[in-house]
């Protein structure tokens, strides 16, 4: 089953907390003017949702899934792809698409933690 992630809408508020929406629950989508441009609105049984488009609101909600970690602002790691990280250069390699994220000084312990715990259960 495929989501899209959303935010609810109840009249003409927006929520600030980003949601996992199924796309089998959309009904139908319409176009609307909201805060000075066209977004789209999701009609479902469930209420209105409009399609999330701020970067702090998808890292929040992805972030509490199992292997996804915030390391810097505004940035997140998926800790079980096949990776290598170098503490010093606080940098996290992806081995296949050779590209890295980086990691704050302040989520270096928070990533040892878990990453510790992650070795411990495999």
């Amino acid at each position: 089953m495929k989501s899209i992630v959303v935010i609810r809408r109840e009249g003409k508020v927006l929520h600030d907390q980003a949601q996992w929406l199924s796309i089998e629950d959309i009904n139908f989508t319409e176009p609307e003017k909201i805060r000075g441009e066209i977004r789209t609105v999701l009609h479902t049984d469930k209420g209105q949702f409009v399609y999330c488009t701020t970067n702090d609101q998808i890292v929040e909600l992805i972030s509490q899934e199992a292997g996804f970690l915030v390391t810097d602002r505004g940035r997140m790691a998926n800790l079980s792809k096949d990776i290598v990280i170098d503490y010093d250069a606080r940098k996290i390699f992806y081995r296949q698409c050779k590209s890295f994220v980086t990691i704050a000084a302040s989520k270096l312990k928070i990533l040892k933690q878990y990453m510790r715990n992650y070795m411990n259960d495999q």
